[in-house]
């Protein structure tokens, strides 16, 4: 049996496994790597240690999909080389569709990934590995490194896209508290352009993982690039997280037009996500994914035999909001297959006091929660209960008086901690300023929760660990308080691994 295979009575049913959402069979893994669709088919890289649950020995482990839901895995991609350049750390892929590189031709280009060789001193390079046969085996550019080291301990992490305007490939990499800018026309030699970060946005960690893209509003009015920059440590809620900052890139230099920090997520287990390549051209989609813990508890999540898995893939769009142009994210339309039946409906309904939505075996593992309310109608704040019988919790509490939204697993944190960041509240701010209803849409699987409220702007993501299943659905009001509940649908989904 190899790492990647699981006795049929084990595949993907053991306690606390996610049920709709990319998770490795065995051992360990984290950030996404080489994100590329192509011929129809994405690729998921990721980093993976193939002989144990804890962070090690990294190399490339590999998935396919064809909707974005339902993974294919495929044989470990890259492997390290550990006595010479080093480990294979993270990085990005791209489609050389007129073979600039010389590594395939232009009838058949070739799938090219850029990533770190992190030695076992620590020394880190930029480097280049090749497919010639869609991503199905892999072979090391014989030139490595294609950038040397600069001087500094932490450089790494490459992600490359081509610029249509300048004709030319970007790439940025992590930099210490930096992102550095390299340009190319083959994908090979590379010109420095410009150091980014001073001064500029969360320098609480180091800087990892960045990547670049354009995103242009609904309307087609406005174009920004936007530069997303994981951070470890340093996030709004302690540990991991990921800013972005939105701005303009001429081909040789990046300026961002805001000068406060923004979180793609406020979660504390959303890190290291980047975007696919090779969609927009196709269909104008701008898709992300990311890996779903926190470095600050990365290798004690009660997990067996694997250890990490990925959020829902997540569609990003540019939006004008009262404070300036944000990025908005929801998840990809794909996911809504996933539906098999509703589990309960309410529309237009006053609720007075504590209101239980549902609760028993009907109660799935996995569900899609989607609830609105009218805030005209709302005298103060209200909580929804995921909970359990057992008095394990999960408490989501919209503090509408102080525009905020407060997530509390400290009664969902099963084998963890009693104290510490895990334990923690989650807060992000809600904007609702003339908004007259708000809306949340939560993705519930077995040991996580993803929120996305109102537009896509304030997001939490978080995982959790119970001993039992969370079988109750509940509202609860402060004395004297109402509530005028819009609607509240409830989804059970099927597991993608079925």
């Amino acid at each position: 049996m190899n790492n990647l295979t699981l006795p049929g009575e084990l595949r993907y049913s053991e306690i606390n496994r996610p049920q709709t959402h990319f998770s490795p069979p065995r051992n360990w893994m984290n950030d996404p790597n080489g994100l590329v669709y192509y011929d129809g088919v994405y690729h998921l890289f990721y980093q993976y240690n193939p002989a144990d649950k804890v962070w090690d020995d990294m190399h490339w482990g590999h998935a396919t999909s064809s909707d974005l839901i339902r993974w294919t895995h495929k044989p470990v991609a890259l492997f390290p080389d550990a006595e010479g350049l080093g480990y294979v750390f993270s990085g990005g892929a791209v489609v050389d569709w007129k073979n600039s590189s010389g590594l395939g031709s232009k009838s058949t280009p070739p799938l090219v990934a850029q990533f770190t060789h992190s030695s076992v001193s620590g020394h880190q390079v930029q480097s280049l590995a090749y497919s010639a046969d869609q991503g199905e085996s892999w072979v090391m550019y014989a030139g490595n490194p294609i950038i040397e080291n600069p001087g500094i301990a932490d450089f790494r992490d490459p992600k490359v896209i081509w610029d249509d305007r300048s004709n030319q490939w970007i790439m940025v990499v992590a930099a210490g508290d930096r992102i550095k800018f390299y340009r190319s026309i083959n994908l090979i030699d590379w010109e420095f352009l410009q150091d980014f970060g001073e001064g500029i946005g969360a320098h609480g960690g180091c800087w990892e993982c960045p990547d670049l893209f354009p995103l242009t509003t609904k309307n087609q009015n406005i174009q920004k690039w936007v530069l997303l920059v994981s951070l470890n440590p340093g996030g709004p809620n302690g540990g991991s997280a990921t800013q972005y900052f939105v701005g303009d890139f001429d081909g040789d230099n990046f300026r961002q037009e805001h000068s406060d920090t923004l979180w793609l997520d406020y979660g504390p287990d959303h890190y290291a996500g980047i975007t696919w390549s090779g969609l927009s051209p196709i269909n104008g989609r701008r898709i992300l994914i990311a890996w779903m813990s926190n470095w600050q508890y990365a290798n004690h999540v009660p997990t067996d035999p694997w250890r990490g898995a990925m959020t829902v893939p997540r569609e990003l769009s540019l939006i004008e909001t009262g404070q300036g142009l944000r990025v908005a994210a929801k998840p990809v339309s794909e996911y809504d297959q996933l539906r098999v039946g509703q589990q309960f409906i309410l529309e237009n309904t006053l609720i007075e006091s504590d209101k239980l939505l549902c609760q028993g075996a009907t109660v799935h593992d996995s569900l899609d929660i989607e609830i609105e309310v009218e805030l005209d109608a709302l005298q103060g704040d209200w909580i929804l209960k995921i909970c359990n019988e057992h008095d394990e919790q999960l408490e989501i509490n919209c503090r509408v008086t102080g525009g905020e939204i407060e997530v509390r697993r400290d009664r969902a944190a099963f084998d963890m901690p009693p104290e510490g960041d895990f334990v923690r509240a989650i807060k992000a701010p809600l904007d609702l300023n003339g908004r007259q209803n708000l809306s949340l849409r939560i993705l519930k699987d077995r040991s996580s929760l993803e929120i996305f409220t109102g537009e896509g702007v304030a997001l939490i993501t978080a995982l959790f660990f119970t001993h039992r299943p969370l079988n109750q659905i509940k509202i609860e009001l402060p004395d004297g308080d109402q509530l005028r509940l819009i609607k509240a649908v409830i989804n059970e989904l099927e597991s993608i691994w079925d």
